[in-house]
């Protein structure tokens, strides 16, 4: 399939972001003295902002010191408005005693934990009675996966270190919530010996990219612009790009553009109109262009998904 980027791009970002995951968990961060500035954009919330990077944050110890440091925010369930300026401490990891530092030779033997650019990624329905425990055990993965291919899930307090998360782990899911989680993977089977006359098939290269915000079926307040997040499939190589595909369902304009950065700045130009609300749809896939300055699918592509924007749409 063959698609032409629109005559509007923006200047794609200098880097992705890399995909793989520390061998083990780092001490529980303490904030630096020195916060940092954010400007909220429409859709945050405090545990998503300090869940992305620079942040990182794995629990909420920080928020208290947040609030402290920001007298403009009432507390950690209502931010102010998109635009507003916030300061948010950088996490600064605690340093191990030198009595703990790993020898080269016990390094080399604490387990490596990455997520295969291969990998085939499907949804799981959440059940009656399940916990995330569970999940990762019949799915045969770990809780450190399942985190990283959910950021929409909060693993409040897991110690990813241990296969249990620890007794302080506490993920909150409800039956129906989706939970994103590798494929099974297929019981070997005797091939055909070849005849030399078959025909390669291509496999693809990514995996489609998982969409973090906004999530299915949101509804964004306003018409001032905002970011889509997804994460990231893996090292892309320098001809290969994030394809970002946008539909208006409810005008039927269509506008595509490119990004090397796992985030997109949506234009004021797709913002619907005063006091109306319009159903968009998205979608994120790895793309190349061709000789003919086309862009072409690499791998997967991205799953669709639907949000309803502007002033009436609450």
């Amino acid at each position: 399939m063959l698609l032409t980027p629109s005559e509007q791009i923006v200047p794609p970002s200098p880097s992705p972001s890399p995909s793989s995951l520390p061998p083990t968990e780092s001490p529980p961060p303490s904030p630096t003295s020195g916060p940092v500035e954010y400007v909220i954009q429409e859709g945050d919330t405090l545990g998503f902002i300090i869940q992305q990077p620079p942040f990182n944050y794995r629990n909420f110890n920080v928020i208290a010191e947040i609030l402290r440091l920001n007298p403009t925010i009432p507390n950690a369930d209502r931010l102010p408005p998109p635009g507003t300026i916030i300061l948010i401490p950088l996490p600064t990891a605690t340093p191990t005693p030198e009595s703990m530092s790993l020898t080269a030779t016990s390094q080399a033997a604490v387990p490596q934990v990455s997520l295969p650019v291969m990998t085939n990624i499907i949804s799981h329905s959440v059940r009656e009675g399940e916990t995330i425990l569970g999940i990762a055990e019949q799915y045969r993965t770990t809780l450190r996966i399942l985190n990283d291919l959910n950021p929409e899930l909060v693993f409040l307090n897991c110690d990813f270190s241990i296969p249990s998360g620890g007794e302080s782990c506490n993920v909150l899911i409800g039956v129906g919530t989706p939970v994103f989680v590798p494929a099974p993977t297929a019981t070997p089977t005797l091939s055909p010996t070849p005849s030399g006359l078959e025909t390669a098939t291509p496999t693809p290269t990514f995996a489609a990219p998982l969409v973090s915000f906004p999530p299915r079926n949101a509804v964004i307040q306003g018409t001032a612009a905002f970011t889509v997040r997804w994460v990231s499939v893996g090292i892309l190589q320098p001809e290969q790009v994030y394809l970002v595909q946008f539909e208006n369902l409810s005008t039927g304009v269509t506008f595509n553009d490119v990004s090397r950065a796992n985030s997109y700045l949506v234009p004021q130009n797709l913002a619907p109109a005063a006091a109306q609300a319009e159903e968009l749809r998205w979608r994120v896939s790895v793309a190349q262009q061709n000789a003919q300055g086309l862009y072409d699918f690499v791998g997967a592509q991205g799953e669709w998904r639907t949000f309803t924007w502007g002033t009436g749409s609450g």
